[in-house]
């Protein structure tokens, strides 16, 4: 194994890292888009529905802004800042050399990706789109699989920098 990791000039670890982050992407990128085609289809227009009690509903709504519906007249600045997060995160996936990384790096582009695409697709119009957003809990804005995704990732980064370890390795 160390003569291939020798003749590759990487190690096999990293290698494994592209297919984690690259398969983490598309499947919460794959799952937020036919959740967001269910939504569409099934809740637009409808009351909401509760699923457990009146701790879970979905309950459909297009969001022109970011969390919590801020930064609503913003939606073409969101779609370059999502661009511009998006574009780092690629370009830095080489780097990402701890396997334990690679999860939330993919969640993460995966679930930016989700919500770009309806910013970019989505009426009203060409990079000014709502994002679909159908998950419902008390006392919490509306969300769906991709701000799920964004929130976890981002949290088990922080947990992953609290306990020491960054994307490249642990600190000395």
């Amino acid at each position: 194994m160390h003569a291939l990791q020798t003749e590759r000039g990487e190690t096999l670890i990293r290698t494994s890292n592209w297919r984690i982050i690259l398969s983490t992407a598309l499947a919460v990128y794959a799952l937020d888009t036919a959740t967001k085609i269910w939504a569409v289809k099934t809740l637009e227009g409808k009351s909401p529905q509760y699923i457990i009690g009146t701790f879970l509903r979905w309950e459909f709504a297009r969001n022109p802004g970011a969390a919590f519906s801020s930064l609503t007249g913003a939606t073409f600045l969101l779609t370059l800042i999502s661009f511009a997060v998006l574009l780092f995160l690629s370009l830095r996936i080489k780097d990402v050399s701890v396997r334990a990384w690679g999860y939330p790096w993919g969640g993460l582009i995966g679930g930016i990706t989700g919500n770009l695409t309806d910013r970019i697709f989505r009426d009203p119009g060409l990079f000014r789109g709502h994002v679909v957003d159908w998950i419902g809990l008390p006392h919490w804005a509306l969300f769906n699989i991709a701000d799920s995704a964004i929130v976890i990732s981002v949290a088990v980064m922080v947990l992953l920098t609290w306990r020491g370890s960054t994307f490249r390795g642990s600190k000395s």
